[in-house]
C-alpha cells in the first residue's frame, strides 16, 4: 500500500464556503436601512425599512431550520422568500450565501445565479457563486466563473485560491501550484492558502518543499490541526520518523480526534510496530467508531497477523462507512483469493482499479484471479495493463527543489513560453527513461498544446508500440486527441480499445461520441446501439443519443429524450439549448422560445440559454433583444467560441461593421481564440463595406434563415 495515500485518507476535503451567513444577515440589514435612509418620503422609508427588518427575520429563521436538521422546512421557506422577492437582489445573494455556509450548495447555487442575473459582473456575487459550482463538482462554470471574478479584482488572494482547488480537483496539479504560489505572494500570512499550497506540493511529492511553508504557517496559526497533520506526514516522508512522531503528538494535542489518532497509528504501521500502532486506533475507534481510516488498519493489522476472521470483519466495516476505500477493497480481495473466493476477489478488484490512484498491482492481481477462473482473454487484457502500467517508475518523495520559485518563474511565462518549458522538460526525462508511456502520453499532450501535429502524431506511434493491448491508455490517448479534434486518431484508438475490452460501455460511449463530432452520424447511432442496457441509462448517454437523432431529423425521438433529461435533471441549461436546436431544426420558433424561457426561469444567469435566446430572437424579427441576449451570453460564456462567432456575425448582417470588429478584438484576448481561424476573420471584416446600420429593424426572412444555419453549425462545432 502507498505510505502517502495512507495518510491522505486522514484529510478530509478541502474546505467548505465559510460560515458567513451571521455576517450576511447583518449585511443585509445595514444595506437595506441605508437604502431605506435614501427614500425621499419618511412614511415609504419606514415601510422599507419594516420590510427589511421583516426579510432579515425570515433568514435568521431559515438559518435555525437548518442549523437544528430541519432541512425541508428550512428549503421551503427559503423558495417562498426568493419567489416574493424575485427582482431583489440582495435577497437572492444573502440567501445563496446562507444555503451555502450550511452546505446546501444546488439551492444555494441558484439563488446565486438568480442575482447575478439581476446584477451582472459584480465581485460578491461571481466569487460566491464560483465557490459553489466548485463545491457541487461543476468545475467548467467554476474555472469560467472564478476567472471573471479575477478579471474583475486581478490581485484577490482569495479567488486565485479557488481557482487552484478547481484546478487540483481536475488533476491539474502544476496549473493549481502556478495559481497558489500567486495568492501567496499576496498574502503570505493566509493560513488557507499556505495550506492548500502544501497539499497540492505533496501530492506532487515535494514532501521538502512543504515542510518550510507548514512550519511557517504554524507560526502563524500554532493551533492549526490541518497543519499539523501536514507537517507530520511531509515529516515522515521526508525520512524524519522521529519528527513526525513528534508533530503527531502536538496533533493530538490541539484536536483529540480519531482522525487524529489514526495519524499516529499509521506512523507507527508504517515502522513496523503494529502493537503501538493499534493502541493509536483503538484510542481512535473509542473516539469515533465509525472512523474507517482507523477500521481500515486494524484489517490491515489483523491481516498481516494471521487473524483473517476480525480482518474481515473490521475490513468490511471500514467499507460500510466509507464505500469508496480503495486500500480496504484490495485488503478484502486479498483475503477472498486467500480462501480461493475468485469471483468475490475478482469483483473487489474490479472496484479496486476503478478508484485508486496507483492501480497496477490491482490489475495484475485481477489478472491472476481470472487465469484461476479460466478467464483467459479478460486476464491477457488486465495483463497488459499491468505491464504498461509498471513501466512508469513510481517516483519517491523528491528532495528540496526549491518549488516555490521554480513554480513563481514558470507564472510569470506567457501560455506557449510554458507549454515550450514543459516540451522541454518532457524531452530532457524521455532521453532519461524513453520507454515510460506517461511521459509519451503527456509528450503527445505538450506538441497538441503548441500545434505540432506532426510530432504529435510519431510520439503516438511510440506510445502505441509500448502500450497496444493495453485499452487503458488507448482509451485515454482516444479521449485526448478527441479533445483537440482529431476524431480519425480518436476513432482508431477507441476502436483499439473496444477491442480489447469489448464490454466497455465507457468506450463505447466514446466511439459513439468521436463518430458524432465527426458529422458521421450513422456509424454513431450503430456505435451506441452496443451500449448495455444500464448504461442507456445514464444522462450523457441519453444526450448524446438525442443530439444524434436529431441530426438523423428525427425530431420526435430527439425532443422526447431531452424532454426526460430535462425533468430529471431541471438546473441543467445544456439539456434546454439541446431541446430548443430539436425544435429550431424543426422550424418550431414558438417552442424553442418556450422551452428557452422555461429554462431561463429555472437558471437565469445560463450563457447558453441566453444564446439560445438570441437566435430565437433573430427569427421573431426582434433584433434589438437579439443584441442584448448575445452581448449578455459572451459576458457570461467568455470562453466558449460560439457566443464570440454568434455575436460577430449578428453585428456583420446588421451593418455594425465596428462592433463586429470590437467583438473579433475581444474573442483574441480570451483563451477560446485558438479554435478559430482569427487571420481568416480579421481579413473579412477588412474588406467589409460600410452600410446602414439595421439594428432597429428586424432581419430579412433570407438572412435570418442564413443565422439560424450558422448557430446550428456552430454548436454542432463548439459545444
Amino acid at each position: 500500500m502507498n505510505v502517502s495515500a495512507s495518510f491522505q485518507q486522514g484529510f478530509g476535503t478541502t474546505r467548505t464556503l465559510p460560515q458567513l451567513c451571521g455576517i450576511a444577515l447583518a449585511l443585509f440589514l445595514s444595506l437595506a436601512t441605508s437604502l431605506a435612509a435614501e427614500q425621499r418620503s419618511s412614511n415609504q422609508a419606514a415601510v422599507q425599512h419594516n420590510s427589511s427588518v421583516d426579510i432579515a427575520a425570515r433568514l435568521d429563521q431559515i438559518r435555525t431550520y437548518l442549523q437544528t436538521g430541519r432541512t425541508a422546512q428550512a428549503l421551503k421557506a427559503a423558495t417562498t422568500l426568493s419567489s416574493q422577492n424575485k427582482d431583489d437582489v440582495q435577497v437572492h445573494f444573502t440567501l445563496g450565501v446562507l444555503l451555502g455556509s450550511e452546505k446546501q450548495y444546488k439551492m444555494a447555487q441558484l439563488e446565486l445565479e438568480r442575482s447575478n442575473a439581476l446584477q451582472p459582473e459584480t465581485f460578491e456575487i461571481l466569487y460566491n457563486l464560483g465557490q459553489t459550482y466548485l463545491r457541487n463538482a461543476e468545475y467548467d462554470k467554476a474555472e469560467l466563473t472564478l476567472g471573471r471574478a479575477l478579471k474583475l479584482k486581478p490581485d484577490s488572494p482569495e479567488t486565485l485560491s479557488l481557482l487552484a482547488q478547481v484546478d487540483s480537483e481536475q488533476g491539474k496539479s502544476v496549473d493549481a501550484l502556478d495559481l497558489l504560489v500567486r495568492a501567496h505572494k499576496l498574502a503570505a500570512e493566509n493560513t488557507d492558502i499556505i495550506f492548500l499550497l502544501a497539499r497540492v506540493s505533496m501530492t506532487q511529492n515535494y514532501f521538502e518543499d512543504a515542510i518550510p511553508l507548514l512550519e511557517s504557517g504554524l507560526q502563524i496559526a500554532p493551533r492549526r490541526a490541518d497543519l499539523h497533520a501536514a507537517l507530520g506526514e511531509s515529516y515522515f516522508m521526508s525520512g524524519k520518523a522521529e519528527k513526525a512522531i513528534e508533530e503527531f503528538k502536538t496533533l493530538i494535542e490541539v484536536d483529540p480526534s480519531a482522525r487524529s489518532y489514526a495519524f499516529m497509528g499509521l506512523s507507527y504501521r508504517h515502522l513496523g510496530r503494529f502493537d503501538e500502532a493499534r493502541k493509536y486506533f483503538e484510542v481512535g475507534l473509542k473516539k469515533d467508531p465509525h472512523n474507517a481510516s482507523c477500521l481500515f488498519n486494524m484489517g490491515y493489522i489483523e491481516e498481516r497477523q494471521g487473524n483473517h476472521a476480525r480482518a474481515e470483519e473490521l475490513l468490511q466495516a471500514a467499507l460500510r462507512y466509507k464505500p469508496d476505500l480503495s486500500e480496504a477493497l484490495l485488503e478484502l480481495a486479498n483475503l477472498r483469493i486467500e480462501k480461493k473466493k475468485f469471483e468475490e476477489a475478482a469483483e473487489l478488484l474490479r472496484k479496486y482499479v476503478k478508484l485508486s490512484k496507483d492501480p497496477a498491482s490491482g490489475y495484475y492481481k485481477l489478472a491472476m484471479v481470472e487465469r484461476s477462473l479460466h478467464q483467459t482473454e479478460a486476464a491477457e487484457r488486465d495483463l497488459n495493463v499491468f505491464q504498461t502500467l509498471s513501466k512508469n517508475a513510481a517516483p519517491g518523495p523528491y528532495p528540496y527543489q526549491n518549488l516555490l520559485d521554480y513554480v513563481g518563474t514558470r507564472s510569470s511565462l506567457s501560455d506557449r513560453e510554458r507549454a515550450e518549458l514543459d516540451l522541454k522538460q518532457l524531452t530532457e526525462e524521455l532521453n532519461k527513461h524513453p520507454d515510460q508511456p506517461q511521459n509519451l502520453y503527456l509528450l503527445v499532450e505538450a506538441y497538441l498544446k503548441l500545434g505540432r501535429l506532426n510530432e504529435a502524431r510519431q510520439t503516438l506511434e511510440e506510445l502505441d508500440r509500448l502500450s497496444s493491448g493495453d485499452f487503458r491508455t488507448q482509451t485515454g490517448v482516444g479521449v485526448l486527441v478527441a479533445r483537440y479534434r482529431l476524431y480519425d486518431d480518436a476513432i482508431r484508438h477507441f476502436q483499439s480499445a473496444l477491442a480489447a475490452n469489448p464490454d466497455s460501455d465507457d468506450v463505447k460511449f466514446d466511439l459513439a461520441d468521436a463518430y458524432f463530432r465527426k458529422g458521421l452520424y450513422a456509424e454513431a447511432l450503430e456505435a451506441a446501439g452496443h451500449v448495455s442496457e444500464k448504461g442507456r441509462q445514464d444522462d450523457s448517454f441519453l444526450a448524446l443519443l438525442g443530439d444524434i437523432y436529431a441530426h438523423l431529423g428525427d425530431s420526435a425521438k430527439s425532443s422526447e429524450i431531452f424532454r426526460g433529461a430535462i425533468r430529471r435533471n431541471p438546473d441543467n441549461d445544456q439539456y434546454y439549448l439541446s431541446l430548443a436546436l430539436v425544435e429550431l431544426r424543426a422550424r418550431d420558433v414558438d417552442g424553442a422560445a418556450a422551452t428557452l424561457r422555461q429554462g431561463l426561469a429555472r437558471i437565469p444567469s445560463s450563457g447558453k440559454i441566453l444564446w439560445g435566446l438570441g437566435i430565437v430572437s433573430v427569427l421573431e424579427g426582434k433584433t434589438p433583444q437579439a443584441e442584448q441576449h448575445l452581448e449578455r451570453a459572451v459576458d457570461l460564456l467568455p470562453e466558449w467560441p460560439g457566443s464570440y462567432s454568434a455575436l460577430g456575425i449578428f453585428y456583420y448582417q446588421t451593418g455594425e461593421i465596428a462592433k463586429a470588429r470590437e467583438v473579433l478584438n475581444r474573442f483574441k484576448g480570451s483563451h477560446a481564440s485558438g479554435s478559430l481561424d482569427v487571420n481568416r476573420i480579421e481579413e473579412a471584416l477588412s474588406r467589409a463595406p460600410e452600410r446602414p446600420s439595421t439594428l432597429g429593424q428586424p432581419m430579412p426572412i433570407g438572412e435570418r434563415q442564413q443565422f439560424l444555419q450558422m448557430a446550428l453549425s456552430l454548436a454542432d462545432r463548439t459545444l
